[in-house]
């Protein structure tokens, strides 16, 4: 079987991104808490005890923070290596910087009086003694952050392959109506069923691609209007669409096909079984952080036939925004009867997630 290599953003993943300021203001309180574990140890007390729990504190930030800023400039050049590469090279960088700073500290003891060295120790050995030690714990914490990154690669492509498997589920219902129209309009009205066939492309071309795809709600809604211009064809004057999307939330991060299966399901089941003509509304609106988006149509006569398997797309749906949000976004269902005839009201609410980061050509 063939291994797919990861690509270079997952193989950044391997470490944290000390470039960021919250990974290294956890390094720092970790560092203070180390400080005070190995003053507690030394068996000090008093004013001794904090002196030598305020040196240590202060030698091992200096690791910390040197360190954090040699593995944020090392970030770049890491980029495309193999994650073996990265870890033996971030290994190699903390045992040289520790190395480097314990020269720099018993030195800097030595002309201050501090007590910071044990008695009597010569340098080579302090130095020695402070690289093997930065050896050790370093090799542990690559190690962790290796069976970390194992763990999230395998969730995140266990992942990837249930979005998948959802994905290839998406089977639009509109397929065989619009094949039919198609053979139709090829005779009489060459242009418009050149035009079908375009936009069952870009439909089925954004279905069968791969990965958890993330793209500008802009470009969800050309998907939707091409999937609109089949049905218009389809259905006619019978079918009118009102949109109402603020021009501020078009550069919003969405899931591909996470709009168009929803409009989808309100022609399915409400604008096709209707006698007369019917009108979707679709709106969007950023409400508290959140990205809101509203999809209504008319019910059907309650004399009509029920159609069967309409939980299928919904279903799809929540199931791939459980994949990719977790439990920040919801798809919500419910009837308005307030209004004549009732309503049927599909909203979505997602927050806002980083846009996939282009790779290499």
């Amino acid at each position: 079987m063939q291994q797919i290599a990861p690509s270079p953003r997952h193989r950044l993943d391997l470490i944290p991104n000390f470039c960021e300021a919250r990974p290294v203001l956890s390094l720092a309180f970790i560092m203070a808490l180390v400080a005070a574990v190995l003053t507690l140890a030394n068996g000090a007390s008093g004013e001794l005890a904090l002196q030598r729990w305020l040196l240590i504190t202060l030698y091992l930030q200096w690791i910390g923070f040197c360190a954090a800023a040699t593995l944020c400039w090392a970030r770049r050049w890491l980029r495309y290596a193999r994650p073996g590469v990265v870890f033996f090279v971030c290994w190699g960088l903390l045992v040289v910087i520790v190395t480097l700073i314990s020269d720099i500290a018993y030195r800097l003891s030595a002309y201050m009086h501090w007590e910071f060295a044990v008695i009597g120790e010569s340098r080579l050995l302090f130095i020695l003694r402070h690289a093997v030690i930065a050896a050790i714990v370093a090799l542990m914490l690559l190690r962790y952050f290796w069976v970390r990154h194992q763990w999230t690669m395998q969730v995140r492509a266990e992942g990837e392959a249930r979005y998948q498997a959802l994905n290839a589920r998406i089977r639009p219902h509109f397929l065989f109506n619009s094949l039919n129209s198609l053979a139709a309009l090829i005779q009489v009205r060459p242009d418009e069923a050149e035009m079908m066939v375009e936009d069952l492309s870009d439909l089925f071309r954004a279905s069968l691609q791969k990965g958890l795809q993330i793209a500008q709600l802009l470009e969800e809604i050309g998907l939707c209007h091409a999937y609109l211009r089949i049905e218009k064809l389809r259905l006619g004057d019978k079918l009118v669409v009102e949109w109402d999307i603020p021009e501020e939330v078009l550069e919003w991060p969405v899931p591909k096909l996470i709009l168009q299966p929803v409009i989808e399901n309100a022609i399915h089941h409400g604008i096709s079984r209707l006698a007369g003509r019917g009108t979707i509304r679709i709106a969007a609106r950023e409400i508290f952080g959140r990205l809101v988006i509203e999809v209504s149509n008319p019910m059907p006569p309650q004399d009509e036939p029920a159609v069967h398997g309409n939980r299928v797309a919904t279903d799809n749906i929540a199931q791939r925004l459980k994949l990719i949000y977790g439990a920040g976004a919801r798809l919500e269902l419910g009837r308005d009867l307030r209004l004549e005839g009732g309503v049927f009201r599909a909203r979505l609410v997602l927050p806002r997630i980083s846009m996939p980061e282009p790779g290499p050509v």
